[in-house]
């Protein structure tokens, strides 16, 4: 069976079309197994987020939301909000908690649309449950696990292996701990180079 790490980060405009990517290519493909890596762009990040303007020229930004519209075109993606970031680490241990009850993908797209479409503020935890409620979680039980740190073994296994695979952007797919792909290109050549 391919194993396939996705290591990916909510805030990442980019990451929403591997997510988008990682979808379609289950669906087609029961067989391979994926997993999710958490990976935190901005830790230090507040609570209240940041304009992004603050980190990268408009210019820049401008260029690269002419190329994530035009990929993330393929799936549908809506890009509203494109000056805002937000802290995403109470966010991935929320994630974690879906995958648990195997519902990630419901809570990963709701989680890319709270941000991306609607500007939503994911370092809230208000905001969380709100998602949560979305896909059918138990917020109860979600914010207790989070708040126990039931996660928080995880988080330090992901950044581990961010460290001994030496990924330094997302998202980055690693197939079988070995091959990593990181360019995104529309859906049928990204699933050539990946499964090839």
């Amino acid at each position: 069976m391919t194993n396939i790490k996705i290591f990916s980060d909510f805030a990442c405009p980019f990451c929403y079309i591997g997510f988008s990517i990682a979808n379609k290519l289950r669906q087609e493909n029961p067989h391979i197994d994926m997993e999710w890596i958490p990976y935190e762009l901005d830790p230090n990040l507040s609570l209240t987020g940041d304009i992004l303007t603050n980190y990268i020229p408009q210019d820049q930004i401008d260029m690269s939301y002419k190329r994530i519209e035009r990929l993330g075109a393929e799936y549908g993606l809506i890009y509203n909000n494109k000056t805002k970031k937000f802290n995403t680490h109470r966010l991935h241990k929320a994630a974690l908690y879906a995958n648990d009850k195997g519902k990630y993908y419901e809570f990963a797209k709701e989680s890319f649309k709270s941000i991306f479409q609607y500007g939503k503020n994911v370092g809230d935890p208000l905001i969380l449950n709100e998602i949560g409620l979305i896909v059918g979680l138990n917020i109860i039980e979600m914010n207790n696990c989070i708040d126990n740190n039931y996660f928080d073994e995880k988080m330090k296994e992901a950044k581990n292996l961010v460290s001994v695979y030496n990924i330094d952007s997302v998202p980055t797919f690693l197939v079988d701990g070995k091959k990593k792909i990181t360019l995104l290109k529309d859906y049928e050549k990204f699933k050539k180079d990946l499964l090839k």
